[in-house]
């Protein structure tokens, strides 16, 4: 869209850091058009290193502490799963769809490299694998593997690439073409690569209600089906 001559950019925090009042969106901040609309919507107005809202009110909440620290995941390579599902699948958010839409309904969208990869007329959604994970399970590029846990199975086709580091795997969420090999079993290995299937249903922490849909351990295999 064509931008106005008199347009002026307004970068985030940039009036905090000039000591000047707030003058971009932050309807998170209480303190935005009153007398101390120079300062943070923290409890101190500035920068904290170690949040004294979490501070005053959750102080021993391990799993968000004060200060920022690095935490082994609750499903990472330290847990117990790890005995039995060695491998990381990262799901972060789709490149080339808006989470599950038109992902079902649009043919032109599957045939964009990278979003799907059809083989025997089908478009698989791809998992990428580093050459030593993959040999080590006889799977070849373009191969059709099954991601595995607890939680369910999906049929993707792999990528083997140096671009992943050992130990993990790397597939878009957001498939909108969930497709059951036998349709109406609950517990059927879906083909459509929805992955979020694989992932945790739970929350980040117990203060937290945010969902953690973006990592989990599984195993790979080539699907023989």
């Amino acid at each position: 869209m064509p931008m106005s001559d008199k347009y002026k950019a307004t970068p985030a925090l940039l009036w905090f850091y000039e000591g000047r009042e707030c003058d971009t969106p932050d309807h998170f901040n209480p303190k935005r058009n009153t007398k101390k609309s120079k300062e943070l919507g923290t409890y101190s107005g500035k920068i904290e290193f170690v949040s004294q809202s979490l501070k005053k009110h959750l102080p021993d909440d391990k799993e968000r502490p004060p200060l920022p620290l690095y935490i082994p995941s609750w499903e990472g390579y330290n847990s117990k799963m790890a005995k039995k599902y060695p491998l990381q699948l990262i799901t972060p958010h789709p490149r080339y769809s808006f989470h599950t839409q038109h992902d079902a309904n649009t043919s032109w969208l599957s045939e964009i490299p990278g979003h799907r990869a059809c083989k025997d007329g089908y478009f698989w959604h791809p998992v990428r694998i580093n050459p030593e994970d993959a040999a080590v399970r006889g799977i070849k590029n373009g191969d059709i593997v099954k991601l595995y846990n607890d939680r369910g199975a999906v049929l993707c086709i792999v990528e083997v690439t140096e671009r992943m580091r050992p130990g993990v795997l790397h597939s878009y969420y957001g498939s909108g073409k969930y497709d059951p090999i036998e349709p109406g079993n609950p517990n059927s290995i879906d083909r459509g690569g929805c992955v979020s299937i694989l992932t945790p249903s739970r929350m980040l922490s117990r203060n937290v209600p945010g969902m953690a849909p973006n990592s989990c351990l599984v195993e790979i295999e080539r699907w023989e089906g």
